[in-house]
């Protein structure tokens, strides 16, 4: 028996869709008790300067006593209580903040420094 062209290109294009989908919900599986994401954004327009700062809980458990130091600086800080598995949490960083670094520590030992950083400008777009 033999496979036609036309067969053999759908057995191919179902295999790579169910290895896509398989990838994408092995990544959405936590598999550490306690992760955390972060990401740091400015982005300066002509008048001023967009930031923010993304907390996302990746792990199996709640994430607690979360503090975060802008720029190392103990007087520009945050606190959040908890971040519930799956939460993610936009901040905005405090007036002042420098937007070098941004640093966050939580009460399980999690110690995480991102640089902020910026996103490509490309021609034509809004903002650029």
């Amino acid at each position: 028996m033999k496979i036609k062209r036309v067969e053999l290109i759908l057995i191919v294009l179902v295999v790579i869709v169910s290895v896509v989908v398989l990838y994408n919900v092995l990544i959405s599986v936590p598999f550490k008790e306690y992760s955390l994401e972060v990401d740091a954004l400015k982005d300066p327009q002509s008048l001023l300067v967009n930031s923010r700062v993304v907390l996302k809980n990746n792990g199996k458990q709640a994430i607690n006593d979360i503090y975060i130091i802008y720029d190392n600086n103990r007087n520009l800080t945050e606190n959040l209580l908890r971040i519930e598995p799956g939460q993610t949490i936009i901040l905005s960083p405090p007036q002042g903040a420098l937007l070098n670094n941004v640093s966050v520590f939580t009460g399980e030992g999690i110690s995480i420094d991102k640089a902020f950083r910026s996103p490509i400008k490309m021609p034509g777009m809004i903002g650029s």
